[in-house]
């Protein structure tokens, strides 16, 4: 096995009644790489990336950390090593801003409820949100609430991020602030999976580019080789969409 290789799926299906969305699906990232997933819609991007989190179980397939099967019964653990960050933020809107990042790795017991503060501060000073801590979601911007669900997946210490459309469900001139943290993330080296519709975005940070189509992996490779494919379906996709 390589071991640079952290997360892994081997053969990965996913059945709904009268649709296969995930369509034997292998995959694999190593450490440090940042891999962007994309396709048209309904190709089965995101219900892929919800199976490496298991917030939807394959019907088949595995998937692996670090060589090894995810397990339910630890899903936990994995989850606090493979984090995720969503369209919608998923804020608790009834917490502030650093009760929300502080609450799973306290609950957790990854920190103490004063270390898990300190670093919690230490985020959102580096996001430029620091007068933000005692504020409630309902208080923020579209793009602060994304660049604090980020912070907040960072708090467990991830070795993994899976990010599911960070910037589709904000306003324009909000993306860049939420894709200039991702591109920080990036250059520090955290390994993520990122399902996309922004391919500018995908061409300048990704190592790696994943086309996906009809709920399979079509091909795979660094973004000026995959923009460039010989397949006429990837080319036409790229042509409408840049």
């Amino acid at each position: 096995m390589n071991d640079s290789i952290i997360l892994e799926a081997r053969d990965l299906v996913k059945d709904f009644p009268a649709l296969r969305a995930v369509d034997n699906v292998s995959l694999s990232v190593s450490k440090g790489e940042s891999v962007f997933i994309v396709g048209p819609s309904g190709s089965g991007k995101s219900t892929f990336l919800r199976c490496l989190n298991m917030l939807e179980i394959p019907t088949s397939g595995k998937v692996l950390f670090h060589g090894k099967c995810v397990s339910m019964r630890k899903i936990n653990r994995y989850r606090g090593k493979v984090g995720m960050v969503f369209q919608h933020f998923n804020l608790f809107p009834h917490l502030t801003i650093l009760d929300n990042i502080t609450l799973a790795p306290v609950q957790t017991g990854l920190l103490s409820h004063r270390q898990a503060k300190k670093e919690a501060h230490e985020l959102l000073e580096r996001i430029g949100l620091a007068d933000k801590a005692k504020a409630y979601p309902m208080q923020l911007s579209g793009g602060q609430k994304q660049r604090v669900a980020i912070v907040r997946a960072c708090a467990m210490h991830p070795e993994v991020l899976l990010f599911d459309e960070p910037t589709s469900a904000l306003d324009p001139e909000m993306v860049g602030e939420v894709q200039s943290l991702m591109k920080e993330l990036a250059k520090e080296g955290m390994t993520m999976l990122v399902v996309t519709h922004e391919i500018g975005f995908a061409a300048e940070v990704a190592d790696r580019m994943v086309f996906m189509d009809r709920g399979a992996i079509m091909e795979t490779g660094a973004p000026e080789v995959l923009m460039n494919s010989s397949n006429q379906r990837i080319r036409d996709f790229f042509n409408k969409v840049l």
